[in-house]
């Protein structure tokens, strides 16, 4: 039995009646709805036969957030190195080598030497200077650009809002659907995490907030960003475009670390199993990957474009699993414990609270007599949590009296 939990983004390859249930059986926790695709409708359904097949998998919506993107570009356009091309909010028609940006603030928060890249990271562009509203660029690494590709600003400080006025809409759909957890793109300050619970909270739900961390002003301020929020999702596609490609590995190790100290369930997401989209079989490098991210102490796993417009989902699915028990079977396999064969120091020595202490003694307990399991009674899985953060070496059992516990806790590890 694995601990580790795995979040699948379901999409028009997996979001029928067949292939969920499939999924569920290959070892889906969580299915995960990206609200920047498709239609409320087509969500609305996902999420009817997600409850039909099983309570105690968790529904998580994830909310667009201010997403910068380039317009519409027909045939797409080649972007050769050191030409120039020409960012604009405004109207690019007849204007040959200009780029719309949907992003009216362009033009005022940019400067020149700002690096820009477009589509996750492929196209890298240093900004020269800005006249009257249009920014011109010069290609560092080419590349062809096209339709609705996101932009990235490294280091440039946006004034839009964590919220745009369709995830407020997305939201309302979603708290009415009685989602489990809300994904909160792009955040950058604890306010804006403080902001979307009191909606929440107005509402009357219960949903559970997951913070991706995927711009720099995030880590920079992670410890506030970790008292705000209930859990944590490392975005390693947008966060290796923000940050050098050789800080991730890095920065996922860090964030993990910090988000077992606090007792915050987290999940390390982006290109898990990529290769899968299209083969059968992930390549090797994608498979440690999946085993380092167990090592770390991930909670959960996501898989993304695998599984939501892959052509091998449910196939993924039982890998990752796969790799996910063999990885556990190795850090569980010493009295030490899964700190003491993952090679990495415990992050939670003292304890917070009379609950924190019980929990610390369960797991102590529990290991020194072998126990078959740690049953624990929870109202609100919190405890469950506290225990599950140490990373005992049994099962972790949450018995509750709340519907909505029993979905959530399908993100924790255990």
């Amino acid at each position: 039995m694995k601990r580790a939990k795995i979040v699948c983004t379901v999409g028009p390859a997996s979001g029928d009646r067949g292939t969920l249930e499939k999924l569920a059986e290959a070892g889906m926790n969580v299915a995960r709805i990206n609200f920047s695709h498709g239609k409320p409708e087509e969500h609305a359904e996902v999420c009817r036969r997600v409850r039909e097949i099983s309570p105690r998998i968790a529904v998580m919506q994830d909310l667009q957030g201010p997403k910068i993107r380039v317009g519409e570009i027909e045939g797409g356009m080649e972007l050769a190195r050191d030409s120039v091309v020409i960012l604009t909010s405004g109207d690019p028609a007849g204007r040959c080598g200009v780029v719309h940006v949907d992003y009216p603030k362009l033009a005022e928060e940019v400067r020149p030497g700002n690096d820009i890249f477009l589509a996750d990271g492929i196209i890298h562009l240093t900004v020269d200077r800005i006249e009257r509203g249009d920014v011109f660029c010069r290609v560092v690494h080419g590349g062809t650009i096209t339709s609705r590709k996101g932009v990235n600003l490294p280091g440039v400080s946006i004034s839009a809002p964590a919220l745009t006025e369709k995830d407020r809409e997305d939201l309302d759909f979603g708290l009415r659907l009685g989602v489990d957890y809300i994904a909160l793109s792009f955040v950058r300050k604890p306010d804006e995490v403080a902001g979307l619970r009191k909606m929440i909270e107005a509402a009357g739900s219960d949903a559970k907030i997951v913070v991706k961390i995927e711009k720099r002003e995030a880590i920079d301020d992670l410890e506030g960003i970790l008292a705000a929020t209930d859990a944590v999702m490392i975005a390693r596609g947008d966060l290796g475009v923000e940050v050098p490609t050789e800080q991730v590995p890095v920065i996922q190790k860090e964030i993990i670390r910090k988000c077992l100290a606090a007792g915050k369930p987290v999940i390390t997401a982006t290109q898990m199993l990529e290769s899968m989209t299209t083969s059968e079989l992930p390549t090797r490098a994608e498979a440690s990957d999946v085993a380092n991210a167990v090592f770390d102490g991930s909670d959960a796993l996501m898989l993304s474009a695998e599984t939501a417009t892959g052509k091998f989902p449910v196939e993924t699915v039982s890998m990752m699993a796969r790799i996910i028990e063999t990885a556990e079977e190795y850090a569980l396999g010493s009295t030490g414990g899964w700190f003491a064969e993952s090679g990495l120091s415990m992050p939670v020595s003292a304890v917070d609270s009379d609950t924190d202490a019980v929990a610390a003694g369960a797991v102590k307990i529990a290991t020194e007599v072998e126990a078959g399991a740690i049953v624990v009674l929870t109202h609100s899985g919190r405890t469950a949590r506290l225990i599950a953060r140490r990373r005992p070496a049994v099962p972790v059992i949450a018995l509750t009296d709340q519907e909505h516990v029993v979905s959530q806790l399908a993100l924790v590890w255990g």
